[in-house]
């Protein structure tokens, strides 16, 4: 059952959808009672958001990609090729690039840097404590561990199936997840817009 892995697994991977929310209120609560402590010029804002457009594009289509891999093993066994021949955590570095990605639609970079903190303050320890769950339940995991990165990708690792199987129901639902994401690309540029007025 899921609420008991995520139990055995510690408080933040239990409770993560609250603490990213909470995350979310104090984010949107910096933004507007922070003033914007770099004046840059309007070349560079929207050369950072144009990045930011593109690391949220790139961050949905790694999480499409890493549930294409994983292919619906979750649980049932170590996945080792593909994305997670290169990280363990594709899915939550694919996350991670559209974290960063909102940060720097926001055209400032204070707002990036802490997005980006504030991502991995909370997905960092549900990385250590699925390791270690993992460790524990899978044999061949430790030895995986050694040869993979935890989360920055090492594309030199990269190993892949000729065949695999694809849960489409999966798929479907992790990009449609992933696109809720999308309306804050227009969001955040009106918002910038609105506020440099």
């Amino acid at each position: 059952m899921k609420s008991d892995r995520l139990s055995a697994q510690g408080f933040v991977n239990l409770h993560r959808k609250l603490l990213f929310r909470l995350m979310a209120v104090g984010l949107v609560a910096y933004f507007f009672l922070v003033p914007d402590p770099l004046k840059l010029s309007d070349f560079a804002i929207l050369s950072l958001q144009t990045a930011g457009a593109l690391l949220m594009f790139a961050g949905i289509l790694g999480r499409g990609l890493a549930t294409i891999s994983i292919g619906g093993h979750k649980d049932r066994t170590i996945m080792q090729t593909e994305l997670y021949s290169i990280c363990r955590n594709p899915l939550y570095f694919a996350s991670f690039l559209m974290a960063l990605g909102f940060g720097l639609l926001s055209g400032r970079l204070d707002f990036a840097l802490l997005a980006s903190v504030a991502y991995l303050a909370i997905f960092y320890p549900m990385m250590r404590n699925e390791a270690k769950y993992l460790r524990g339940k899978f044999d061949d995991f430790a030895a995986y561990e050694k040869r993979v990165p935890l989360f920055f990708p090492n594309v030199l690792l990269w190993q892949e199936r000729k065949y695999f199987e694809i849960n489409f129901r999966l798929v479907r639902k992790t990009l449609q997840d992933a696109s809720l994401a999308l309306p804050l690309i227009p969001l955040m540029i009106l918002v910038r817009v609105y506020l440099a007025k």
